[in-house]
């Protein structure tokens, strides 16, 4: 007991010099930690982040719920200098904050927490049931090996590792050694900001060591072994905005702190879903800023150029959408760059923003030194240069660049983006852009000014457009004009209908209420099942299903409960993409649209019913759905006979034209053609698309391409010369008479309605490109469908290897002795080889169904084939096939006409053209407080709100 007492003296006193140390130094020290002694906390996580909502400066999680701040934020704006540190001779003082221990006052802490560990260990307080865990042997490897930021980085793992292995005085050691390393590494730094930086993480990792020893104190061991240490604070700091490119000339936006500093935040979230609850807060957010419209955008390793274009053009859709609604309106506007893997992104990209003070690898490597970091967060508010000279500028953009540790995928990039980031902004509007495409001007304005006139809007989609078309590369060429006949035929008439199968995330705009989460339930959810279940969980149909996860999202979007969401193609939302320029590329990249395609459309049409029995629609509008699933339904029939129909198609009209004349070679060109088929298919069982299968694939691209120009030569020759005089060779079987009404309507349906919708929509470049098409039709039926067929075990998005794994903190090593890690190792072994057999069963599985769907498909067409060939006369199938084209060609193109009449309606205001609600009906739907502003009482809702306006949306509340 005297012992006790003459400790707890000796631990006071201790403190006391450490404070009037302090005071000598004038720098006060954080307040020690209250709390009840002998109390365990509750058993937290090491890495649980917690803090108060910050303001640009650290946020300390204290053991027993204490706060203390220290600030980095240097408030500086330098403009005239181009050398890296040209801020660096106007640091300010941070007035009112708490400034960074000088180095007497840090190496002063680690000599008072050594004594009073010394202290501890000569009273016996340490010793209890189990004896304390050895230091690491690699700690003196470390410390012989001479000062170096990389052995601090290295004695912070291991501190980390002994507080996960429940070994706080190790740790305290560790944290100590690696804070005293740091000074030393601090004083030999050239760089005043980077030298600040290195002695902010030093005193952050001595008021770590303090923090565990005050808390060793105060917590018996039994409680210690079940509660663990309090969690390390929020690692975040503020930098001064450098940017070297301003060529001395100052941007009209530079008063404000936000203009003049980046904030960067390790994010050490496990569940993006849970960003605010561990009080994570963006900046935009801590400004009050009410965020309207939020666009994301992805990307993985894409050059600098790509997101410099892409940032270049929603900066000027913002400057247009300022000239709409104020100057001020880009204080509702915020942008999130999320980028796919530290690793894996490209060093031009990375240099580029930090150009615009949106990066900072150093800052980064300082502050999330010790944190399991899963994001890196840049947040920034830029002004990107109108023109080379610097004369003017865009308006401000609100950026925030999230770089992820670990490559996760595009859709894993959309889960922060969401679950993280609108989660917290709750904005009005999400916008999806990829990089690498550029939108028009007005196209952002265009998207949610589409779902301004009408509430019951809840996604739109743009024009995809090819940047820039090489019409002398058959496969960009082709790529062009099928771009362009799915808007205008395909997106209008879906448009009309209300449901559009796909928004494309390349992009697209959605109603944030529309497609938000409610308890948990709602079409986000849905949009992200790939990732919170496994591939067992998910099964062959559903994993190829999410290849399309856009689609799925579409489908619960129309089909949410006690909702009537519709959808909206906006065809002056132009955004230009670049797209794959060889066929490997092609083959890559059409292999998962069309496995998730199908599926993705099996699932829809085998749902519908939950249009009917959960949402809100009219009657009207569930039955112009009917009719459009019915529709949906005979175009996936269709396409799966696609290649049957393309070989009997090819096989009539070659017979027709040769048998008579030239049946050897007949013979020689439907051989090759099903040997090529054939090829197709072993290659695409056996190989992956590359540079050496491409000469086999650019082959049978070729012969089929010739294939199908000769067919439509002789189609055109047989109806223009001489009309269809030629007689089927095959005895016995019933003809069908063709009159020239027909044929002049085969003609007119296939390729005559497809010009008219285009020349009507304005679109005149596809004379350019419908030859390439039409060369490459065979490809893309047989080549594409092929490989994609031969694939569905494959879910990878074809380009992008993912790879899993959490932040880039350090493995925890097993404590115990050799019995226990052994014990260890063989459930270690043991856990291996389990998930190796269900990885082998999963896999497995996948190659049987991909197997018994292939096999399906192929007997089903050469079922068909045979049919045809043998019972029906190659007039009655040629009519027929007409017959059927002309269907689908006429339904697309009253599609686009109507679409047409309805724009130019909602142009003149005609009443009653804002699709699916009338003015009246459009009133109703509005939330109460545009119905306000609408009549001139807006005023008292602000004012019932406190003199803020609500986070609505709606242009012209604020």
């Amino acid at each position: 007991m005297s012992k006790n007492v003459d400790f707890e003296a000796r631990l006071r006193a201790l403190r006391e010099s450490n404070n009037a140390q302090a005071a000598l130094d004038n720098t006060p020290q954080p307040p020690p930690p209250t709390s009840n002694t002998g109390t365990a906390q509750p058993p937290r996580t090491l890495f649980a982040q917690e803090s108060l909502e910050f303001g640009g400066t650290y946020v300390n999680a204290s053991p027993m719920g204490s706060e203390s701040e220290t600030s980095f934020q240097v408030p500086m704006w330098r403009d005239t200098k181009d050398t890296t540190n040209s801020y660096l001779d106007e640091l300010l003082e941070n007035g009112g904050d708490e400034p960074i221990p000088p180095t007497s006052a840090l190496l002063n802490m680690a000599k008072n927490v050594q004594e009073r560990q010394q202290s501890f260990r000569e009273a016996n307080l340490l010793r209890r049931k189990s004896s304390v865990l050895p230091l690491p042997s690699t700690v003196e490897e470390l410390l012989d090996g001479g000062v170096s930021y990389e052995g601090a980085f290295r004695l912070v793992q291991l501190a980390v590792q002994m507080e996960a292995d429940g070994n706080p005085s190790a740790a305290i050691q560790l944290y100590i050694d690696a804070g005293k390393m740091l000074v030393e590494v601090g004083k030999r730094e050239l760089d005043p900001l980077l030298q600040k930086g290195i002695r902010q993480k030093a005193h952050e990792m001595l008021q770590r060591a303090e923090e565990l020893d005050k808390w060793m104190n105060d917590v018996a061991e039994e409680a210690r072994r079940a509660a663990l240490p309090p969690a390390l604070r929020i690692a975040r700091t503020n930098v001064p905005l450098v940017e070297q490119s301003w060529k001395g000339r100052t941007p009209p936006h530079n008063d404000a702190d936000e203009f003049k500093s980046m904030r960067y935040t390790a994010v050490a979230t496990k569940d993006p879903i849970h960003f605010s609850d561990d009080k994570y807060v963006l900046r935009v957010h801590q400004l009050q800023r009410n965020i309207k419209v939020f666009i994301t955008v992805t990307m993985y390793n894409e050059h600098g150029d790509e997101l410099k274009g892409t940032l270049t053009g929603l900066a000027k859709g913002l400057r247009y959408m300022c000239k709409e609604y104020g100057v001020d309106y880009w204080k509702h506007v915020a942008v999130a760059v999320v980028s796919d893997g530290r690793t894996k992104a490209s060093p031009s990209c990375l240099e580029y923003l930090n150009g615009l003070g949106s990066f900072d690898e150093e800052i980064m490597t300082v502050t999330s030194l010790g944190v399991d970091t899963l994001m890196h967060l840049f947040e920034s508010t830029v002004q990107l240069p109108e023109n080379p000279t610097f004369e003017s500028f865009y308006p401000p953009l609100q950026l925030i660049y999230a770089l992820k540790e670990h490559n996760g995928g595009k859709l894993n990039s959309h889960l922060w983006f969401f679950n993280a980031f609108s989660e917290q902004l709750n904005p009005t509007y999400t916008v999806l852009v990829d990089v690498g495409t550029i939108p028009a001007e007005s196209s952002v304005y265009r998207l949610i000014r589409s779902m301004e006139r009408n509430y019951q809007i809840g996604g739109v989609a743009g024009e995809i457009a090819v940047d820039k078309p090489n019409f002398f590369n058959p496969v960009i060429a082709s790529q062009h004009f099928e771009y362009k006949i799915s808007n205008i035929m395909d997106k209008s008439l879906e448009s009309v209908f209300g449901f559009i199968s796909v928004l494309p995330g390349a992009f697209s705009a959605y109603r944030y209420e529309a497609i938000r989460a409610v308890k948990g339930v709602g079409p986000l959810p849905e949009y992200f099942k790939s990732l919170t279940s496994t591939t067992k969980e998910l099964g062959p149909f559903q994993g190829n299903m999410y290849l399309a996860e856009d689609r799925i999202l579409c489908f619960e979007l129309l089909a949410r409960e006690g909702r009537q969401w519709t959808m909206h193609y906006v065809k002056d939302a132009i955004a230009r993409t670049d797209v794959p320029e060889t066929l490997v590329d092609l083959i890559k990249q059409r292999r998962r649209w069309l496995n998730g395609s199908f599926f993705a459309g099996l699932f829809a049409i085998g749902h519908f019913g939950r249009v009917w029995s959960k949402s809100a629609h009219t009657l009207p509008r569930k039955l112009v759905f009917s009719f459009q699933f019915f529709y949906l339904a005979l175009q996936n029939l269709l396409s799966w006979f696609l290649i049957s129909n393309l070989f009997l198609t090819f096989y009539f009209v070659l017979t027709l034209a040769m048998y008579e004349n030239a049946e050897f070679f007949l013979q020689v060109i439907l051989s090759v053609y099903l040997a090529i088929v054939g090829g197709l298919i072993i290659f695409a069982l056996g190989n992956k698309p590359e540079p050496r299968t491409a000469n086999f694939y650019f082959f049978c691209c070729l012969f089929m391409g010739l294939v199908m120009t000769v067919v439509t030569g002789l189609s055109f020759y047989g109806l223009v010369a001489k009309g269809v005089t030629a007689t089927d060779p095959r005895q016995g079987l019933k003809t069908c008479s063709v009159s020239k009404f027909e044929l002049t309507g085969g003609v007119v349906s296939s390729l005559g309605l497809i010009f008219i919708s285009a020349f009507l929509h304005g679109e005149f470049s596809i004379l350019l490109s419908f030859v390439q098409y039409y060369f490459m039709l065979p490809t893309f039926v047989n080549i594409l469908g092929i490989y994609a067929y031969s694939n569905l075990h494959d879910l990878s998005w074809g380009t992008k290897g993912l790879e899993s794994g959490g932040g880039h903190g350090p493995a925890k090593a097993a404590g115990g002795n050799v019995k226990d890690a052994v014990a260890q190792q063989k459930k270690l072994e043991a856990a291996r080889a389990a998930a190796a057999k269900e990885k082998e069963d999963v896999d497995n599985s996948f190659r049987a169904f991909r197997s018994t769907l292939l096999l399906s498909w192929l007997v089903s067409n050469g079922v068909w084939m045979y049919v045809i060939m043998a019972t029906v006369a190659s007039s009655c199938y040629l009519k027929g096939l007409s017959y059927t084209v002309a269907f689908f060609n006429i339904i697309r193109f009253l599609g686009a006409v109507v679409f047409l009449v309805l724009r130019i309606c909602r142009r003149f205001g005609i009443r009653g053209c804002i699709q699916g609600a009338t003015h009246d009906t459009y009133d109703r739907q509005l939330p109460p407080e545009w119905q306000a502003h609408r009549t001139g009482q807006a005023a008292r809702f602000r004012a019932q709100d406190g003199g803020q306006s609500p986070v609505n949306g709606h242009y012209n509340l604020v």
